[in-house]
């Protein structure tokens, strides 16, 4: 799908559900701002290559994944941003990767599906011409949207995680557990994302390009708060993921203190049993020569001593503590 929008020189703003790049020619003056979400990879090819696109830069864009990156051509700054179009409670994400090339008077973002970040922002009515003014800025706008839906999912994980750890010393499960390491899992995957992005905007703050000047100071300020949400982004996500694994830890020990506790009644109840089974044993074996077969009371004699030495223990291993 193929959509643009178009600021004339006169202020006017005009929405199309194609190319507005031959309107955009033929307006000295004017703004262009094309989308490009999947579609016919031929088809985009010819149309960036028109536009004077370097054939690697649409190889980049074009594939499914690639590291995010900055690069400088003649005339435009290529960028890749690694977004997202989903984005669900448990951390399941579904990333896409979206390549902005951003020139003086134009701007062109490729993605392959939804896109939260364009999104955001192209729905925007009253401050769209503005920002299509500045390219650059558009840029900024649509990392910012972006890095907004990330920074919303990832606080909701908070209460969750409080929730969980609450949960947990009441009742440790294995469902639990099972959560725990998928959010461990998701939220590594999630680091290395946030640690692209904060590399590649502090690049281009340290190394600004023709189109992407830092000397601009409202395009200095839109970096710089996309910096610091990349920042706040990668924090969080290594402190939540530092306590997810303090979470797992903690389940381990409880369930090791709780088999421990099993184990020690299991080994009180096996102690206990065990001399009785040896009396029993020994009076069970039916030797002629044994003076207690013979004896009226012995059966209740060795009952008695069977329940002494019973108690005995039971007495014993309450005073150490073990029952």
């Amino acid at each position: 799908m193929i959509r643009s929008i178009l600021l004339t020189a006169d202020g006017g703003i005009h929405r199309f559900d194609s190319s507005a790049a031959d309107r955009w020619h033929d307006n000295p003056g004017s703004f262009l701002w094309l989308d490009l979400d999947g579609g016919d990879p031929a088809a985009e090819e010819k149309l960036l290559l028109n536009l004077g696109i370097h054939p690697m830069a649409i190889s980049d864009a074009q594939r499914s994944r690639h590291p995010p990156k900055v690069e400088e051509f003649d005339h435009y700054t290529f960028l890749l941003y690694r977004g997202f179009s989903r984005f669900e409670e448990d951390l399941e994400i579904d990333h896409i990767q979206v390549a902005f090339f951003v020139g003086t008077n134009y701007l062109i973002t490729r993605h392959d599906g939804p896109s939260i970040g364009i999104q955001s922002v192209w729905d925007q009515n009253s401050e769209l011409a503005q920002y299509i003014k500045k390219p650059a800025l558009l840029m900024t706008r649509i990392l910012r949207g972006s890095m907004n839906g990330y920074l919303n999912g990832l606080l909701e994980l908070e209460d969750k995680l409080s929730q969980i750890e609450d949960d947990m010393l009441v009742k440790p499960t294995d469902t639990i557990m099972h959560t725990l390491v998928i959010y461990r899992s998701r939220l590594r995957k999630l680091n290395r994302v946030f640690s692209y992005h904060e590399r590649i905007v502090r690049q281009i703050i340290k190394e600004p390009t023709a189109e992407l000047n830092s000397e601009d100071v409202a395009l200095y300020h839109g970096l710089q708060d996309v910096y610091d949400k990349c920042e706040r982004l990668h924090s969080l996500g290594t402190m939540f993921y530092d306590q997810c694994g303090d979470l797992v830890e903690g389940y381990l020990s409880l369930t090791s203190h709780q088999l421990n506790k099993t184990m020690q009644a299991l080994t009180v109840i096996t102690a206990i049993f065990v001399p009785l089974g040896l009396l029993s044993g020994i009076y069970g074996m039916n030797f002629e020569n044994m003076p207690e077969l013979h004896s009226e009371n012995g059966y209740f004699v060795l009952i008695g001593v069977m329940l002494s030495v019973a108690a005995t223990l039971l007495l014993f291993f309450r005073r150490k503590g073990w029952l």
